[in-house]
């Protein structure tokens, strides 16, 4: 299965939308994917510290995986590329720069791009 940089972002949205630390984001509450796409999406969000969560895995089943709350380092990366504008670009600067997005490249491109606005 590949990494879908836009469904990670959803994640990452949806769970800091929810209104309670009792609340939990379950796969199926994610429109236009199917539970085990977004189960495996919110066990990589897990395993990189993004998000807090569980997953239930049994032989012969698919993954389910359901998120609780956004770590500090979550709403760090939500916060960078949160704005379509700032995602955009840093999705843009990396095609032209023939560079696969990761969770490192992501970053590094962020802080130049927040740079450049900040810059006056």
């Amino acid at each position: 299965m590949t990494r879908d940089w836009q469904l990670i972002k959803t994640i990452l949205i949806k769970l800091e939308a929810l209104e309670s630390t009792r609340a939990m984001l379950r796969p199926d509450a994610v429109t236009g994917y199917d539970s085990e796409t977004v189960s495996y999406h919110i066990r990589l969000l897990m395993q990189s510290g993004m998000i807090d969560g569980s997953c239930n895995a049994t032989l012969n089943e698919p993954l389910y995986c359901y998120g609780r709350t956004l770590t500090w380092e979550g709403h760090e990366f939500l916060d960078t590329i949160r704005s379509d504008t700032s995602w955009n670009r840093i999705t843009k600067t990396a095609r032209e720069k023939g560079l696969d997005l990761s969770f490192g490249i992501i970053k590094a491109i962020a802080e130049g791009v927040t740079k450049a606005l900040v810059t006056i």
